[in-house]
């Protein structure tokens, strides 16, 4: 066991390591919580009282290096560049959801979503983390350990293998708290972070993403396939499914907008005299109400949807069996798939040179 030599030195007891450089009122003590740990660091801090925080390094002459630096703040009367005393992850999330206009300013949905997200990071990182000394290498550990799965986040949540794109998301909230976190002023004149410790550290990204592309003639030929479902139905239930359908995808074409607006449209959302389609706050993302022009072609196409379907007011995509409820917007994923399959089934008999309803017959032998 090492000797101790001078108050100044490195002591070991009981097989953990500490020391104190400084004087009376500017003295920075260095230690370890358990044998072969992480060291801390302890200060006095005039008007603030005791400032702990962990080191995040293990290795003695790192430490010593790191609490030298922290002596010179003091003595050169520059301790208030120390911040705020540390910043746990947790108290950094509590806040930045309660005070953050950029998180209260989305819709409920998305600040759940980022919830989940906030509270897997606080399992890997621990809810104790001060942010203040986040490195790339701790993002980089996370977005290996975030793909390979496996991190419990609740008593019966554990994550499960994603993609890279789902890891992006997480430390896009990381990255938002500790950039907001910047901005926060705290009593003292001083901010909750002085400097953002992930600054300038890239996150990772979806190198080939997933995206659905539909082309125009795909556009078309879905389309044509739901006017034949339509033509074909035996109902006037069915007859009226395949137009609504079928009006879905004209306006997610013409608008680009998401099915979560889209399915929950009225009829009087719609103002036909000053051409211009409304938006509501309850089925965006931003809870922000819309009001936007409408081309004079799809309002064309709009009247001529309304006259099939016979409806005055009321829900666009009226529930089959509750018209006071929207259409379910799985069924919009169902039918669509329908409709695709017909329209792959339509080209693959165009190919082989056999008929369909719409291009008739090949010869009077068809006819008989």
């Amino acid at each position: 066991m090492a000797k101790p030599t001078r108050r100044d030195g490195w002591r070991c007891v009981g097989g953990k390591w500490t020391r104190s450089a400084g004087e009376r009122g500017t003295r920075v003590r260095l230690f370890q919580k358990r044998r072969n740990g992480t060291f801390y660091r302890a200060v006095w801090v005039r008007g603030r009282g005791h400032d702990r925080a962990c080191l995040h390094t293990h290795e003695r002459d790192e430490a010593d290096r790191l609490g030298k630096q922290l002596l010179a703040a003091l003595l050169s009367g520059e301790a208030h560049k120390l911040g705020s005393g540390s910043v746990s992850l947790k108290a950094l999330w509590e806040r930045f959801k309660n005070e953050s206009p950029n998180f209260l300013d989305n819709h409920l949905r998305t600040r759940q979503e980022t919830e989940v997200r906030a509270k897997v990071l606080m399992a890997f990182f621990g809810e104790d983390c001060d942010v203040r000394h986040l490195t790339a290498r701790d993002q980089a550990c996370y977005t290996t350990q975030r793909i390979a799965g496996g991190i419990r986040y609740a008593e019966d949540r554990v994550t499960q293998r994603v993609r890279a794109r789902s890891v992006e998301a997480d430390l896009v909230v990381l990255h938002a708290m500790l950039s907001w976190a910047t901005t926060v002023r705290v009593p003292g004149g001083g901010r909750l972070l002085e400097h953002n410790p992930l600054s300038g550290v890239k996150r990772v990204r979806e190198l080939n993403p997933k995206r659905p592309v539909a082309t125009w003639e795909r556009y078309q030929a879905t389309r044509a396939a739901m006017q034949a479902l339509r033509a074909a139905a035996a109902s006037e239930t069915e007859q009226s499914r395949w137009t609504r359908v079928e009006l879905a995808l004209v306006l997610a074409e013409a608008t680009g907008r998401r099915l979560g607006s889209i399915r929950q449209l009225r009829w009087e959302d719609i103002n036909f005299q000053r051409a211009t389609v409304r938006w509501r706050a309850e089925a965006d993302k931003k809870g922000r109400e819309w009001v936007v022009p409408v081309p004079p072609r799809l309002l064309d196409e709009l009247k001529q949807f309304q006259r099939r379907i016979g409806a005055v007011g009321g829900w666009l995509f009226a529930a089959e069996h509750n018209p006071e409820q929207p259409m379910d917007r799985h069924l919009f994923d169902k039918w669509l798939t329908v409709a695709e399959g017909a329209r792959s089934f339509r080209s693959w008999k165009a190919g082989c040179g056999i008929p369909t309803a719409a291009s008739g017959p090949r010869s009077e032998k068809d006819t008989r």
